[in-house]
């Protein structure tokens, strides 16, 4: 009987081994197809970091562990930055997705990486949209139609960026912003009181820069 039950064992081990074996395999592959290859983890902390110097906030380190999410996709690069440049730079210090000295860059895949999804990654949400805005009612103001989905702030390269930022950093100094990222809500943006004429030059100003266009006329 001993024997028998031995040799049962014996039996039901064997199967029980290679089903966890197949189990670990799966679950290393699911892992690796989740998973952004080493060259391409690499290229893509190479291409920010030559995006935040080209903007002259040169970056200490930029990793990701390239793991993709599970849901709705998408990966997470950390850059991280010197005191020194986060406080030479507004629109760094109050940028929502910084912690600490990190700041968090989300996108879909590393092929993704440009000057829009940096902006899309550092500017507040709320202070662009109020932003956009000011700009379609400054294109109303001068006989133009426009909507506020067809105004939008074009930010594409180094030297568009270069100048979204000069102004982005002094609307900072107009606008009240508060946090709605509780509620999970776009935050909500007001002009500060006797602010409102300078934030119409400012929007005047962005416009003479062509940074403000419409897609549709």
């Amino acid at each position: 009987m001993k024997q028998f039950l031995k040799v049962l064992a014996k039996v039901i081990a064997i199967p029980c081994g290679c089903l966890c074996l197949l189990v670990a395999l799966a679950f290393l592959l699911l892992m690796n197809l989740f998973k952004a290859s080493p060259s391409d983890i690499q290229k893509g902390n190479d291409d920010l970091k030559q995006i935040f110097i080209s903007l002259d906030m040169p970056p200490k380190k930029v990793e990701s562990n390239g793991s993709y999410q599970y849901e709705g996709g998408g990966l997470d690069f950390y850059v991280t930055f010197s005191d020194e440049v986060i406080n030479s730079h507004p629109v760094l210090k109050e940028s929502p997705n910084l912690t600490k000295n990190r700041l968090k860059v989300y996108v879909l895949q590393t092929g993704d990486i440009s000057y829009y999804k940096v902006g899309d990654n550092l500017f507040n949400h709320g202070l662009i949209q109020f932003l956009e805005e000011e700009g379609e009612k400054h294109f109303r103001e001068n006989g133009k139609k426009s909507h506020s989905s067809y105004t939008i702030l074009t930010l594409n390269d180094s030297e568009s960026m270069k100048k979204g930022i000069a102004f982005y950093e002094k609307a900072l100094t107009l606008v009240d912003i508060q946090d709605n990222s509780a509620i999970k809500h776009i935050d909500t943006v007001t002009v500060k009181p006797g602010k409102e004429a300078e934030l119409k030059q400012l929007i005047q100003e962005m416009d003479k820069a062509g940074l403000l266009i419409q897609k549709y006329q």
